[in-house]
């Protein structure tokens, strides 16, 4: 988080990590605060009432342990209370700098109400899957290819055993008509075995579909009473993620695809923390899937930390989100996990369970007991 003591007077308050010799350092926030405003070298700037209003400001400059920071301010008026614009003016033209790497940023409580966030969040999420005191339990429906009597099986199976989000792979993509056809399969599979097991496992599809059909994509989901969805946020675009949340008010579980070339290198690019834990989430995703230390990706402690904290800490009114850390996560690393994440997440398990040596209701079991002996877990039926 930016220091308090850094004083804007109501401005967006950016935070730049310079690759550049310290010397170089102040020209180069200088150049910043330009680049994403008036798009003009120091020298034209010369309308005063333009360089007051308009102008970015450089506000501090320090340099340490290699590397510079940068903490540059704008006027909120030239966002427009848009998150695309936000988006623009915060890194923009400057992410195609080398060297410059957006790290922080700090709105002023009257722009920051205008995101509104999860419809959810972590106590609604709760509260639909009726879990207390220990992090949701979630796999996918993959490899693409499966039957669909393959995918409902699994779906059945995986609510049995006691899961309690099954989403579909990012990787499933249909036209309408074989859309409603596998959702309904799929949500009358999960429902069913909730009937039997009395249970409350919830069922996301993911919805990639062309824009002028995602209406139909959603009415439809929620004509069959399904209460939260899949998206890529990154594809669809944030701005177009918070409009979907606002208008349809489903859960949003955020798959990170693209993230990678967002992400970039510790020089380039976006902080982890900043773009899958509180550009999504005041993006409206109630749960932000990220590729978890010690899998098949390359993600650190420190980062992985970092999406986990910004998914969780204050940010306004906005509700706090649950981070879903993924992507070759194993039994036995399960404590590791459970100490580090907390109860107040979603454990993304997938392939692990169809390989724990069981048929997948007992595996889900399994995976769930470790769980309970690691957290106290009390369960209440939803209204």
């Amino acid at each position: 988080m930016i220091e308090e003591s850094i004083q804007t007077a109501g401005r967006v308050l950016a935070e730049y990590r310079l690759d550049c010799p310290p010397a170089e350092a102040e020209h180069l926030a200088r150049r910043i605060a330009l680049e994403q405003t008036v798009e003009l070298p120091e020298a034209q700037v010369t309308d005063p009432a333009i360089r007051a209003q308009v102008a970015g400001r450089v506000e501090e400059v320090i340099c340490s342990d290699g590397f510079c920071t940068a903490r540059i301010s704008y006027n909120p008026e030239l966002c427009a209370r848009q998150l695309s614009q936000l988006l623009i003016l915060l890194f923009g033209n400057v992410s195609i700098y080398r060297g410059v790497k957006l790290t922080d940023f700090r709105l002023p409580a009257e722009l920051l109400a205008a995101f509104p966030g999860p419809a959810f969040g972590l106590a609604g999420l709760r509260e639909l899957t009726g879990v207390r005191g220990r992090p949701l339990l979630a796999t996918a429906i993959k490899p693409r290819g499966l039957s669909l009597e393959q995918m409902t099986a699994m779906a059945a199976a995986f609510a049995r055993g006691g899961g309690d989000i099954i989403k579909d792979d990012q990787n499933l993509a249909d036209d309408l008509t074989a859309f409603k056809a596998r959702v309904a399969a799929c949500q009358q599979a999960v429902r069913e075995a909730n009937l039997r097991a009395d249970g409350h496992c919830l069922y996301f599809p993911h919805i990639s579909a062309p824009a002028g059909q995602l209406e139909d994509y959603f009415c439809y989901v929620q004509g069959l009473g399904i209460r939260g969805v899949l998206l890529c946020p990154l594809v669809f675009g944030l701005d177009a993620i918070c409009a979907l949340a606002r208008r349809h008010g489903l859960a949003i579980m955020a798959h990170p695809a693209l993230a990678g070339g967002f992400l970039g290198t510790e020089t380039l690019g976006i902080d982890h923390g900043l773009l899958l834990g509180t550009l999504f989430r005041m993006a409206g995703a109630d749960i932000s899937i990220f590729p978890s230390f010690g899998g098949r990706f390359s993600f650190s402690h420190a980062e992985c930390g970092r999406i986990r904290d910004c998914l969780r800490e204050p940010l306004g009114e906005i509700r706090p989100a649950l981070p879903a850390p993924a992507g070759g996560m194993q039994l036995e690393n399960l404590p590791d996990l459970c100490r580090f994440y907390g109860a107040d997440s979603v454990f993304l398990i997938g392939g692990a369970l169809q390989a724990a040596g069981q048929d997948l209701e007992s595996s889900t079991r399994l995976f769930r007991a470790r769980l309970d002996e690691h957290f106290i877990n009390t369960r209440h039926v939803p209204s």
